[in-house]
């Protein structure tokens, strides 16, 4: 299974949630964590790691893609990507088939694997959202990641036929990420004619914000906290859907 996890627009906190929902799967499921955003690495930073060998020498110096996947420390692997690299912003096609049978050997031997994304609607960021059986989308309450959602979704669905989305509000408290999804779900069903799936949300959170500065997830740092606890809840919903195979695509109207 192929789960990529992106969003319209920059600075809604995919890294952090990617992170920490693959620590949260981890226990019971093999996870690889797999760095989209290749040439800007963001998901070693985080974990304060220094990978010898990541994308950049599998696809710019013939390295094997095993040789790339790091242990995480928390229970899951890791495929990073290079820091500053801009051959790797915008991979041609000779990369992208390269890095597609990679990942699809790697996924012969994981349970699971989680793409973070880029932001936006650029080529690299599409072609990882179409690599994947089911795309999470990442939006916040504000007015501008929302319409981005909108617009990644727009393109995803109307030109690379792609119907398997899941929203999730992060930095909105439940009451609130249902509000914000409805509104969205609305407007997707009125343009596009499908209602996508709501996930959940994840509350903001002082905690997770720390967490992010002393690159310690925040599920091994502080558990009880608000957001650790939604993403925890967030994490046994894919958990059960994964072991029923039941995610239910984009129903059109």
């Amino acid at each position: 299974m192929m789960i990529s996890i992106t969003s319209g627009k920059g600075g809604v906190g995919k890294t952090s949630l990617a992170i920490n929902l693959a620590l949260a799967l981890a226990p019971s499921l093999r996870v690889l964590l797999v760095d989209g955003d290749l040439g800007l690495a963001n998901v070693d930073v985080m974990l304060s790691l220094a990978p010898p060998v990541t994308v950049k020498h599998v696809l710019l110096e013939g390295r094997a893609i095993k040789e790339a996947v790091v242990a995480s420390g928390y229970g899951f692997d890791i495929l990073p990507a290079a820091s500053g690299v801009a051959e790797l912003a915008q991979p041609d096609s000779e990369m992208k088939g390269q890095l597609e049978l990679g990942l699809k050997a790697l996924a012969r031997e994981y349970d699971l694997l989680l793409y973070d994304t880029g932001a936006g609607i650029n080529p690299a960021v599409l072609w990882f959202n179409c690599l994947s059986d089911y795309i999470l989308v990442v939006f916040t309450p504000e007015p501008t990641s929302i319409t981005d959602a909108y617009a990644l979704i727009k393109v995803l669905f109307r030109d690379y036929g792609q119907r398997n989305f899941l929203l999730l509000a992060n930095q909105a408290d439940e009451k609130e990420g249902e509000q914000y999804f409805a509104h969205l779900a609305r407007v997707i069903n009125r343009y596009l004619g499908f209602t996508p799936q709501y996930l959940g949300a994840v509350p903001k959170d002082f905690e997770l914000e720390k967490s992010i500065r002393l690159q310690r997830p925040l599920l091994v740092r502080q558990k009880e906290a608000r957001a650790a606890q939604a993403i925890t809840r967030l994490a046994e919903r894919l958990k059960i859907q994964l072991a029923l195979k039941d995610f239910p695509q984009a129903a059109l109207s």
